[in-house]
C-alpha cells in the first residue's frame, strides 16, 4: 500500500463533498496516498479544517468556468457541457505532473535497470540511426535504463539529436560518462548492453551481469563469442543487412535475459558462477593471488 496514489475526482455537488472525503480519509488510513481533483467553487465549498488536516491528502483545483459557483437552474445543459470540456484539459494538466513525479521518484526493483555503453573508444562511434534504433528498441523493452553516450566534440549532447528525447527522459537517463564498475555492482542492475570491450566483458563476469553483445572490431567479435558460447552469460545481436542492430533486435536481445524465460534464468545462473569463481580466484590464496605472488617471486629471483 505504501506507493500507491489514487487520483479521486469529486463532482462539484455539496452533497458530494461530505461522503468524497471520508472515503479519501479511509483509503489514507488503510495507507494510500490521495489526491482529490475538484472545481474552485466546490474546493471553497470544502470544510477546510478537514481537508488541510488530513496527512496524505492533496487537493488539486481546476476551473470549470464558473468559480463563482453555478446558479442558473436553466442551463445545466450549458453547465455539464462546460464542465466535460474544460474539464478533460484540466484533468490531463493536474495527472501528468503527478505520473511524471511518480515515476522519477519510484524505487528500483533488483536487477530491473539495463545498462548500455560502448566504452570511451572514439574509433566506437554510432551512427545517428543506430543511435535511433537503441533508443527505440529501449522503449519498446519498457525497462529503466542507463545509458552512457560520450560527449560530441563541439559539446552538444546526443540525447538532444534523438527524435524520442522525451519519451526516453521519462524512462531512463542518458549521461555523458559514469563509473562503469560502481554500475555493473549496483544490485538493481540486470543487464550490460555492451561494444564487448575486453575490460567490460571482464568487469562484467566479476560483478555478475549478464551481457547483450554489440561488438564492432579487433578482439570485440571475439569476446562476443565468449560471452555467447564459452561463458554462456549472455547473447549476442544480430545485425540486418546495412549492418545495423535494430529496435526489434534490441528488444528481443533484452528480454532473453531480463523476461523470466528458461534461456534467461540460465545466462543468470552462469554469471553468478562466474562472479563466485572470480571472487575464489582473487581472494588471498586463490589462483590470481597465487601466480601474482609467484610473478613477484620470479622478479625477485
Amino acid at each position: 500500500m505504501g506507493h500507491t496514489h489514487i487520483l479521486l475526482l469529486l463532482f462539484p455537488a455539496h452533497g458530494a463533498i461530505t461522503p468524497s472525503l471520508q472515503f479519501a480519509k479511509n483509503l489514507i488510513r488503510i495507507g494510500v496516498k490521495v489526491t482529490v481533483a475538484t472545481t474552485i467553487f466546490a474546493h471553497r465549498c470544502m470544510i477546510t479544517k478537514t481537508s488541510q488536516n488530513l496527512e496524505g491528502l492533496t487537493i488539486a483545483t481546476f476551473s470549470d468556468g464558473y468559480d463563482d459557483g453555478f446558479k442558473d437552474v436553466h442551463k445545466v445543459d450549458n453547465f455539464l457541457s462546460e464542465f466535460n470540456n474544460r474539464g478533460s484539459q484540466a484533468l490531463e494538466e493536474i495527472m501528468v505532473p503527478v505520473l511524471r513525479k511518480a515515476t522519477q521518484s519510484r524505487v528500483l526493483v533488483q536487477s530491473s535497470v539495463v545498462y548500455v555503453s560502448f566504452g570511451t573508444n572514439p574509433l566506437v562511434a554510432l551512427s545517428k540511426r543506430q543511435r535511433e534504433e537503441i533508443a527505440r528498441g529501449l522503449l519498446k523493452s519498457h525497462r529503466p535504463f542507463l545509458w552512457a553516450i560520450k560527449a560530441i566534440e563541439n559539446g552538444e549532447k546526443h540525447e538532444d539529436k534523438l527524435s524520442c528525447s522525451e519519451e526516453l527522459e521519462q524512462l531512463g537517463m542518458i549521461v555523458p560518462w559514469c563509473s562503469q564498475v560502481d554500475v555493473l555492482s549496483h544490485p538493481s542492475l540486470g543487464c550490460f548492453f555492451t561494444h564487448c570491450g575486453w575490460n567490460s566483458t571482464l568487469e562484467s563476469l566479476v560483478s555478475g551481469v549478464p551481457m547483450v553483445g554489440f561488438p564492432h572490431f579487433t578482439d570485440q567479435p571475439t569476446n562476443a563469442k565468449l560471452i555467447e558460447d564459452v561463458f554462456r552469460t549472455g547473447v549476442r545481436v544480430k545485425v540486418n543487412e546495412e549492418e545495423i542492430v535494430e529496435a526489434d533486435e534490441i528488444t528481443r536481445c533484452i528480454e532473453v535475459i531480463m523476461g523470466g524465460g528458461e534461456v534467461g534464468e540460465e545466462l543468470k545462473r552462469n554469471a553468478k558462477k562466474w562472479k563466485d569463481l572470480a571472487k575464489e580466484a582473487t581472494k588471498e590464496g586463490g589462483s590470481s593471488d597465487m601466480n601474482l605472488r609467484a610473478f613477484v617471486e620470479e622478479m625477485e629471483a
